[in-house]
């Protein structure tokens, strides 16, 4: 699947996809990659997709 699809599992460990993320970031307008993991409990498990979801918030925020 495309890593720009919304629906791109982002977090496989917690199966969050791409589009949750991107709805919480312009909901809450928040870019702290530790607030975004607490909130939708991503990155916390084996850290894989942080640098994903920094790439989301650059993209949405740019």
């Amino acid at each position: 699947m495309d890593k720009k699809s919304r629906e791109y599992e982002v977090c496989p460990c917690r199966h969050v996809s791409r589009g949750q993320i991107e709805d919480f970031i312009r909901e809450t307008k928040t870019t702290d990659l530790k607030e975004i993991c607490e909130k939708l409990n991503v990155g916390n498990k084996c850290g894989g997709c942080r640098e994903t979801i920094l790439q989301i918030v650059d993209e949405i925020m740019a």
